[in-house]
């Protein structure tokens, strides 16, 4: 497992995984395991997605151990998109690519998904409601009836991931998804929670050799299907 460093105190980001039912060691391993089977591909005869392939799988692998002991639930939608369910938060997670804005923060600027998103992500996110939302909700004498499936009552988050080859970096969030744009992109947020500064990965640690780990990192979800 490689060493992540962590720059500066992230009190608020803490704070803000913590009212999510999620930990900051939590998401470090699961960092430090998807660099680590990206590391697995050969530089030679591997196909030119395997690295991102590998990626996205040992992040997956390691959230879904690390959440399912602390009560967490694991589903796996349409039989395609894994999702991490937390009954006492109501918090849906899943993990996606992210462009090169993820995990900085910029006046004026928000990152998006790398992949378009299909009908599934779409359905879901629009069904997203922002925290004042929910607690206007809560006060409700009279409240909206959802579509009952295995989200129903949860907030959709992402948990964006970007290998940054020039800076030698991977960059994260967990971010709450407001809307897609029309060409299927995620770009607009109800909330993010950025850490102050990087978890950066030691240049030796990160050897490319000229592929882009971000390509094939995660299910792009073009398919039209509906939740389950």
């Amino acid at each position: 497992m490689i060493d992540l460093k962590v720059v500066g105190e992230p009190d608020d980001y803490t704070a803000g995984l913590t009212r999510l039912g999620l930990a900051d060691g939590t998401l470090r391993q699961a960092l430090g395991a998807s660099n680590t089977e990206r590391s697995l591909c050969s530089k030679k005869h591997s196909a030119r997605i395997a690295p991102g392939v590998y990626a996205y799988n040992g992040l997956v692998t390691s959230l879904s151990k690390q959440l399912t002991e602390e009560d967490w639930e694991r589903v796996d939608l349409a039989g395609v998109l894994p999702i991490m369910l937390n009954p006492r938060t109501r918090v849906a997670l899943g993990v996606t690519s992210g462009n090169y804005l993820t995990g900085l923060r910029r006046a004026g600027l928000q990152p998006g998904s790398r992949y378009p998103k299909g009908e599934l992500t779409r359905k879901l996110v629009g069904r997203n409601v922002s925290p004042g939302q929910i607690e206007l909700l809560a006060r409700s004498a009279v409240q909206p009836e959802p579509p009952k499936d295995a989200l129903t009552g949860y907030n959709l988050w992402l948990l964006l991931v970007y290998f940054d080859q020039e800076k030698k970096e991977i960059r994260h969030e967990i971010s709450l998804p407001e809307r897609l744009t029309a060409k299927g992109y995620v770009k607009d947020w109800y909330v993010r929670h950025t850490p102050p500064s990087f978890y950066s990965v030691a240049p030796e640690d990160f050897e490319i050799d000229g592929e882009d780990p971000n390509d094939g990192f995660g299910p792009p979800d073009v398919v039209p299907v509906e939740p389950r």
